[in-house]
């Protein structure tokens, strides 16, 4: 009986990516330098950094009780 995993695990993982998503942005506007290469490392580090933790989460959505 998985079936409460995954409404629970689709609203953490749409609270946790916005979340994720406010920060993010905050940090890249107001403590990033005003460098183009600077900026680019950030979003691309920050854009990739939630995949591992989303992946984490649709497997534990995904896994059996037994």
């Amino acid at each position: 009986m998985r079936r409460w995993r995954h409404p629970v695990g689709i609203v953490v993982l749409l609270l946790g990516l916005a979340v994720y998503a406010l920060v993010m942005m905050w940090v890249g506007a107001t403590q990033l330098p005003e460098q183009a290469v600077a900026q680019l490392a950030f979003y691309l580090v920050a854009g990739l950094a939630w995949v591992w933790p989303a992946l984490r989460l649709v497997r534990w959505m995904g896994r059996d009780e037994g």
